[in-house]
């Protein structure tokens, strides 16, 4: 995969990063509860991991997803305890009586947890297919193909613990940024600005409408504001007081798109798995 990224034409890449900011990023825009669970990488990749559990679990390919086990690969928090709470809470999941154990609870991942997962990776599928790294019309399959979808998510083990790994460095700029809760939502809003201006890289200067932002997330102004010095200290943008513009500096532009694609590197690989998976079963 690294020797195809390599070759790739950058208008392919720009293409695809710029549909992923248009595209995942209103899916966040307005949804304050959204945002509010799943806005930081920690809960975001435990949600992901307790679908992949429970899809393996419907194919027969290992046990439901509890607490525990979930602990036992993430590490354990009494973050995670309370992040199953709220998404009980807010019916994503449900706890059911465990035969073998009666301390613990089997959890059971709900149609809006396992749609809006499909719906985000579909996003990135479509990235994958204008960059050229997924043949078109896979996309349509995870939407349209119930089996395929389930393959699917039972096989982004690997593609989601190559995440985990990459982000928990945190030594680029992606990474960076989703460290912060909606971090990764401000990353792309930057982005999109970005694209949405012509000329050189660097010096495509933008107004972000930082505000405006924050009240479509459903976070502080001041903690976007945080994000944003934060960032100008670590040279990923730039910003002029005087008039209130960003530009986004060189190596945030590469670091961007190292990350984005290898993910969409991996979420190829994983419609390859699946695919063969379902042929094995077949």
């Amino acid at each position: 995969m690294d020797a195809v990224r390599a070759r790739l034409d950058d208008q392919a890449y720009e293409d695809a990063i710029r549909y992923c900011a248009n595209s995942i990023l209103p899916m966040h825009f307005g949804e304050k509860l959204i945002n509010k669970i799943f806005g930081r990488n920690l809960q975001s990749h435990a949600a992901g991991l307790l679908a992949v559990m429970h899809c393996e679990a419907e194919l027969g390919l290992g046990e439901r997803p509890t607490l525990t086990r979930i602990q036992a690969e993430m590490g354990r928090s009494r973050t995670l305890s309370s992040f199953f709470a709220l998404l009980r809470f807010a019916r994503f999941i449900e706890a059911v009586d465990h035969g073998g154990d009666r301390r613990a609870k089997l959890l059971l991942a709900k149609a809006p947890l396992l749609d809006g997962l499909k719906t985000w990776l579909s996003h990135h599928m479509t990235c994958a297919e204008v960059a050229g790294l997924l043949p078109t019309g896979t996309t349509h399959r995870l939407k349209n193909d119930e089996e395929f979808s389930l393959r699917y998510i039972a096989a982004a083990r690997l593609m989601f613990d190559r995440v985990r790994s990459h982000l928990a460095k945190g030594e680029d700029a992606w990474s960076w940024f989703d460290g912060f809760d909606c971090g990764d939502r401000m990353a792309l809003a930057l982005l999109r600005a970005h694209y949405e201006h012509s000329g050189e890289q660097e010096a495509r200067w933008f107004l972000l409408e930082t505000r405006q932002l924050s009240e479509r997330l459903g976070i502080s102004h001041s903690h976007v504001r945080n994000v944003l010095n934060g960032a100008e200290a670590r040279g990923f943008i730039r910003q002029d007081r005087r008039t209130h513009q960003i530009a986004l500096t060189q190596k945030m532009l590469e670091d961007i798109r190292y990350f984005h694609l290898s993910f969409w590197g991996w979420v190829a690989e994983t419609a390859d798995q699946a695919t063969s998976d379902r042929q094995t079963a077949a």
